[in-house]
C-alpha cells in the first residue's frame, strides 16, 4: 500500500515534464541565449570573444539608455492612472445602464480589437502636421493649437501616450465590467434606498469590490508599458525627434539593427527584463504590505 501511494504521489511528474520542456524552449532558452550574447563583442559578421561585463558598462554609461528609461517611466506614470480611472468610470456607467450604454460598450471596445499597428497608423494620420486635427483647428480659428505633434520633441512622446490611452481604456473597462456583473445588484438597490449617491456607491461599493481586478489591471499595464510599445514607436515617430520618444524596446532595436551591436542590444534586453520584473514585484510587494 505504501509503494502504491508513493507511485501515485510522483505520477504528476510525467505530466509536468512536457510543459516544462516547452516552457524552457520558448522562454528560458532565449533568455539564456541573450545572456551569452550580452557577454560578447558581436556584430552581424563576426562573433567576438567574451568581454565580460563591458557591454553592461557601455549601456549604463549611455545617456540615451537613461533617456529611454525615463520615457518609459513617463508613459507608465501618465497612462496607468488615466486608463484605470477611465476604465472604472466607463464600466460603472455601463453597469448602471445609463441611456445608450450598449453603444458606449461597443465604441470603447473597438480600439481593443484593433492591432497596435493599425491604431498607431490611425493616430499618425490624424495628428500629422497636415492631418485632419490640425486642419479642423485652423478652420475653427484655433490655429495656434495646430502644432507639429510628431516633429516637436516636447509633444512627440505625449502624442504616443494619447494613442496608448485610447487603445487601453476599453480593455480595463471590460475587465472591470466583467467583475461588476458578478456582484449582486441588490447591494446597489439597498444603498440607493439608504440614500447613497451615485458617487458614494461608486466609492464605497464598486471600488472595494473591484480591488483585486484593479491590481491585475495595473500589473498587466506595467508589463505592457515596458515591453509592448515597439509598434507605436516604430510606426509613429521611430524614436524621434532625436531620442525624445525612444523607449527601452526601441533602444534595443536600434542597437541591434541600426548600429549592429548584438552584445549591447542583448545587455539592454536583460536590463529591460530586470526593470519590468522589479516594477511588478515592487508594486505587488508594496500592495501586500499595505494590506497587512
Amino acid at each position: 500500500m505504501k509503494n502504491r501511494k508513493l507511485i501515485f504521489n510522483y505520477r504528476w511528474i510525467f505530466f509536468v515534464i512536457p510543459v516544462l520542456t516547452f516552457t524552457s524552449f520558448v522562454y528560458v532558452n532565449p533568455i539564456l541565449s541573450t545572456l551569452l550574447y550580452s557577454l560578447r563583442k558581436w556584430d552581424y559578421l563576426h562573433m567576438g570573444n567574451f568581454n565580460g561585463f563591458a557591454n553592461y558598462i557601455s549601456v549604463l554609461s549611455s545617456k540615451y539608455f537613461f533617456e529611454s528609461l525615463l520615457n518609459n517611466l513617463i508613459i507608465i506614470i501618465t497612462v496607468i492612472p488615466v486608463v484605470i480611472i477611465g476604465g472604472l468610470f466607463f464600466a460603472q456607467f455601463i453597469y448602471l445602464k445609463i441611456p445608450g450604454y450598449k453603444y458606449y460598450n461597443f465604441i470603447f471596445f473597438i480600439p481593443v480589437v484593433l492591432p497596435d499597428i493599425i491604431v498607431a497608423k490611425i493616430f499618425t494620420t490624424l495628428l500629422n502636421k497636415t492631418g485632419p486635427i490640425n486642419i479642423i483647428l485652423t478652420k475653427i480659428g484655433l490655429g495656434f493649437f495646430a502644432i507639429d505633434w510628431f516633429g516637436n520633441p516636447r509633444f512627440s512622446l505625449y502624442s504616443i501616450i494619447m494613442t496608448i490611452i485610447w487603445k487601453s481604456v476599453g480593455f480595463t473597462m471590460i475587465l472591470f465590467l466583467a467583475r461588476l456583473t458578478t456582484i449582486d445588484y441588490s447591494i446597489y438597490e439597498a444603498a440607493k434606498i439608504d440614500g447613497a449617491s451615485d458617487m458614494q456607491i461608486f466609492r464605497y461599493i464598486s471600488i472595494p469590490m473591484l480591488k483585486n481586478i484593479i491590481q491585475i489591471a495595473i500589473v498587466l499595464q506595467l508589463i505592457s508599458l515596458t515591453s509592448f510599445l515597439f509598434n507605436y514607436i516604430y510606426v509613429m515617430t521611430q524614436g524621434g525627434p532625436g531620442f525624445s520618444s525612444t523607449v527601452l524596446e526601441y533602444f534595443i532595436y536600434i542597437n541591434a539593427f541600426k548600429y549592429q551591436d548584438i552584445g549591447i542590444s542583448s545587455a539592454s534586453g536583460l536590463f529591460l527584463i530586470l526593470i519590468t520584473g522589479f516594477l511588478v514585484y515592487f508594486y505587488l510587494f508594496t500592495n501586500k504590505k499595505q494590506e497587512r
